[in-house]
């Protein structure tokens, strides 16, 4: 192990992120963004390791590594240092070790640094990936997953292209228990099962795990399961029925469960439950007394829990009592991942929207002070700030979005609205680059948080039920005609983009009104029913609009494709070819009708991508033709 202290903590400040004040922003500047994750407190309360993700870089996954910070001294430095990503620290519950999972070495395995020096070594010897471990309650064994190897036979048929895929062929995932000082390490389940959650019961005798039954159904539901390691059998426990649920978590007693789940049966998580182990009790803790998502949620050491929430564009924490009582807690400032100690240390990541996210700490009774630095270069760009509007919409529903004006903005501006993906997400006090670029190059970004968003209150998340292009995309228009009213833009030159749910309110926004000058539709749906039909889980849509199958109308009504002959706008569409989400068809099959029907248009496809870009040089590729396409149409 090498651990550079002052040095490093001297570069972190300094010469690793310096610009100079006549910096302009590049798109390649706007992404160089570092990102932290998994900050975890060590048992004895004096360090935290975190992970911090380094700019995106070329063509291949940006690099991870583990950094650790002392409270007492304040020291700040990187702990591993491997090219290949070393990510998802765990302390030992004696605080001598760190394990982590790191693919240095090829497939991503356990490896483990102890405090007292030395380098990392791997503990596993997994022929596939290690998906997830953790630690038993006395430290001596590790539990862990991985995907069942192979056969010889099938290695064969792969070196021979002979590989042919069976849908629904899955690998069973196999848990395993690991003697962490002989590194001995023994397969306990057989079942065919996808294992995707594991926690450990505080009498180390037992994990409770989250299984899905192979080969999947079509609406695949999880279940809940108690393991008893001395008998090495499963039983079933009480589980949700619907598939929108996750994030089990064990209260320090062993005698209650918590998950995150919809409040009925869809479309997304949103409330706490607390489930008792013994009797099989459900209690949804958050419905009556916080109508917000619980983003994620912690059990503290007095028998209550910690609560990430989405209220509006901000994210806030509060304490839940076992009788429903909630209150604000003392962090007036947006809260992303975090964790907290017996003591009431808090470690978390914090940002708004001109300030990317950094690690934060929160000592008892002490105001929260920033710990890192590594978005510091940021600072010399003076990202604006937005105002956060409300608006009544068409049926008197009370809409926020978020408003950027342009610096030294001087007559009338022309405007871009952004649509978030979802429908179930929305715009929040973060960082978005295609806002900083638009604003750079003078247009004022609109980004409204429409009926379907998160962060409003369970009603406000299912009001666009069966309804995608109905009330949501008359938000979409109250919002623009309120931002006139109020003067200062460019009627004439209003423009429209987003991604995945935003490229569909696209594709729809430009078959429904001609009053946008250009538009960008980025991994789109054009075609709601060969969605559903390829799309990589149809769970998600069926909620909204039943199946195509009993339900076609549904699907017809409310897909871009059926209204296409009404396009007249400029449209740029954005795919990635390997896109499992919202399939390379959609772009394509709304491409071809904008042809069809000799509209201005351009498709650009994207190897090797999935939903979300990953490589550095198609971000930017793609981005400069947006920002090209509205400059081109617009000014």
């Amino acid at each position: 192990m090498k651990v550079f202290t002052i040095i490093l903590i001297i570069s972190v400040s300094g010469s690793l992120f310096s610009q100079t004040k006549q910096d302009s922003l590049t798109i390649e500047k706007a992404i160089s963004r570092y990102r932290i994750s998994n900050p975890r407190i060590s048992p004895d309360e004096k360090r935290i390791a975190f992970v911090v993700t380094e700019p995106i870089k070329g063509n291949t996954s940006p690099n991870t590594d583990i950094w650790m910070y002392e409270i007492e001294s304040k020291k700040l430095y990187q702990f591993t240092w491997s090219p290949k990503s070393d990510n998802n620290p765990k302390w030992s519950p004696d605080n001598k070790s760190l394990a982590f999972l790191s693919s240095r070495n090829g497939e991503s395995q356990i490896h483990l640094i102890k405090l007292s020096g030395g380098e990392a070594f791997p503990i596993t010897k997994s022929k596939t990936s290690v998906k997830d471990f953790e630690w038993s309650p006395d430290g001596k064994t590790i539990a862990y997953l991985a995907n069942e190897p192979a056969t010889e036979e099938e290695d064969k048929k792969t070196r021979e292209q002979d590989d042919e895929t069976v849908v629904n062929g899955e690998k069973p995932t196999r848990l395993w228990l690991l003697d962490v000082e002989s590194q001995a390490a023994s397969q306990i389940s057989s079942q065919s099962w996808e294992i995707s959650e594991m926690k450990w019961l505080p009498n180390g005798q037992s994990l409770v795990l989250v299984t899905h039954v192979l080969p999947k159904a079509e609406i695949d539901i999880a279940a809940l399961g108690l393991y008893n390691l001395k008998e090495n059998n499963f039983t079933p426990i009480q589980s949700p029925k619907h598939p929108f649920w996750r994030g089990t978590k064990i209260s320090s007693d062993g005698k209650t469960i918590g998950y995150l789940a919809a409040r009925v049966d869809g479309p997304s998580t949103h409330d706490l439950f607390l489930q008792s182990l013994d009797k099989g009790d459900t209690k949804n803790i958050t419905a009556a007394n916080l109508d917000l998502p619980v983003s994620d949620f912690k059990f503290l050491n007095d028998g209550g829990l910690l609560l990430t929430v989405q209220k509006g564009f901000k994210s806030r924490l509060f304490t839940v009592k076992s009788d429903g009582v909630i209150k604000s807690f003392n962090i007036d400032q947006n809260v992303g991942v975090s964790d907290v100690s017996l003591s009431g240390i808090l470690a978390f990541t914090s940002f708004t929207s001109n300030r990317p996210e950094e690690l934060w700490l929160s000592l008892p009774k002490q105001a929260a002070t920033q710990i890192s630095n590594f978005n510091k270069a940021f600072d010399t760009y003076h990202f604006i700030k937005p105002e956060f509007i409300q608006y009544k919409s068409f049926d008197g529903t009370m809409i926020e979005g978020s408003f950027y004006k342009p610096a030294d903005a001087k007559g009338s501006i022309p405007l871009v609205v952004l649509v978030h993906g979802g429908p179930t997400g929305a715009w929040t006090d973060s960082y978005y680059f295609w806002n900083q670029l638009f604003l750079a190059k003078g247009y004022a970004v609109f980004c409204p948080n429409i009926r379907g968003s998160t962060g409003y209150g369970w009603r406000f998340l299912t009001m666009n039920k069966n309804d995608w292009g109905g009330g949501d995309f008359k938000d979409v228009i109250a919002g623009v005609d309120f931002l006139i009213s109020k003067g200062g833009l460019d009627v004439n030159r209003i423009g429209i983009a987003g991604w995945s749910y935003g490229g569909y309110m696209t594709m729809w926004a430009v078959t429904q009104t001609n009053r946008f000058k250009a538009a960008m539709a980025g991994a789109g749906l054009s075609d709601l029913a060969s969605e559903y039909g390829t799309e990589d889980n149809a769970a998600y849509d069926g909620w909204f609009f039943g199946t195509p199958y009993e339900n076609l109308p549904n699907f017809t009504k409310s897909s871009p494709i059926t209204f296409v002959k009404n396009a007249k706008t400029p449209t740029l569409i954005i795919q990635g070819e390997k896109d499992p989400v919202d399939p390379i068809g959609q772009s394509q099959q709304f491409y071809r009708g904008l042809r069809h029907y000799g509209v201005t248009s351009e498709l650009v496809l994207y190897p090797r991508e999935p939903h979300g870009f990953s490589e550095e040089k198609h971000i930017v590729d793609y981005t400069r033709r947006m920002l090209d396409w509205f400059d081109k149409y617009m000014k």
